[in-house]
């Protein structure tokens, strides 16, 4: 077994970055000197063996967490907008997969997809989206 964490987080990262201008993408959380008021995080990487006597492969779920603020009231139309750009990189159609290195991802997969009722704090309204993609990957060996 290969560990593929490092090749999806490149991909993702890759493929989510710069999707919607002025929206910073980060890998488990923002830095502490950065406050952007709309940003996407990629965490939660999990991974279960789907091997078989034959082929090593991962079953593979990734969240991708989307956070907008407003002052006043925050309608969610900024966390869709993201959300459809998101899914535009990674889940644009049923056959769609990124390229990693060291293995192939065969399937992608919408596993869920949850708008959170938005937090009020101070002036400020927050709405947060959390997609999670399921992918099935096959291992290689040549991972660099």
């Amino acid at each position: 077994m290969i560990d593929i964490n490092h090749s999806l987080r490149t991909a993702y990262y890759a493929a989510l970055n710069g999707a919607v201008a002025g929206v910073p993408v980060f890998y488990n959380m923002v830095p502490p000197n950065v406050s952007p008021t709309d940003y996407i995080v990629y965490r939660s990487i999990t991974n279960s063996d789907a091997s078989t006597m034959n082929s090593s492969d991962i079953d593979l779920q990734i969240t991708v967490e989307i956070q907008t603020f407003e002052d006043g009231l925050n309608s969610g139309l900024t966390a869709d907008m993201i959300a459809r750009e998101v899914f535009n990189r990674i889940y644009p159609s049923p056959g769609a997969v990124l390229t990693l290195d060291g293995a192939q991802m065969v399937k992608t997969r919408l596993l869920n997809d949850i708008t959170n009722v938005p937090v009020a704090q101070g002036n400020r309204m927050y709405v947060s989206r959390f997609i999670t993609f399921g992918h099935n990957i096959f291992m290689r060996s040549d991972i660099s």
